[in-house]
């Protein structure tokens, strides 16, 4: 179950690969997780105003103007830019890490992906970010939080998994395996 195996590429087609599909899986994990939380919203309005990704830059010494910037869309559609870079950056670097640990580790492709995106949850919703203050404490989130944010990160990871397969596939060198 936890036994490492050992790819038959070079550790850097490994990497690149891994870069590049992340990059790839992450954009569009990144708008199926923007789109789920536009069906299932896991914060009320009020927490929502600085959401969890504004909040931590402002933990690291960000100041308000700068993680609350926007951009104007379609006349009158305020788009916050910056906790936009947080989301899709999270979610390239872990679907980047997703398909390298995979190389090495097939259990990481577990329910194709989705027992990743749990474990990404139970460590970032649950330990991580209520431990840095960031959220509230997992007992002080409402239900709905719950709910949306571990369905949210299954749907998310699957989500990388299944364009990782699709790219993976489709590569004539068959790089990265385990998929």
């Amino acid at each position: 179950m936890f036994e490492l195996s050992k790819p038959k590429a070079s550790l850097g087609a490994i990497i690149w690969k891994s870069i590049w599909y992340g990059f790839i899986a992450g954009m569009i994990s990144g708008m199926v997780k923007i789109g789920w939380e536009n069906i299932l919203p896991p914060r009320t309005l009020a927490r929502n105003l600085t959401n969890p990704p504004q909040h931590l830059l402002e933990q690291i010494g960000f100041s308000a103007k700068t993680v609350h910037a926007f951009v104007y869309y379609s006349t009158d559609q305020k788009v916050f830019y910056v906790a936009l870079l947080m989301h899709f950056g999270f979610s390239i670097v872990f679907a980047a890490l997703f398909l390298f640990l995979a190389q090495y580790w097939k259990i990481t492709t577990l329910w194709q992906g989705a027992a990743y995106g749990i474990v990404i949850w139970i460590a970032f919703h649950l330990i991580i970010l209520p431990a840095l203050g960031t959220i509230p404490a997992p007992w002080h989130q409402p239900f709905t939080e719950h709910f949306s944010e571990f369905f949210g990160h299954i749907v998310w990871s699957w989500s990388i998994y299944a364009v990782a397969v699709c790219l993976a596939k489709n590569d004539k060198k068959h790089i990265l395996r385990n998929l």
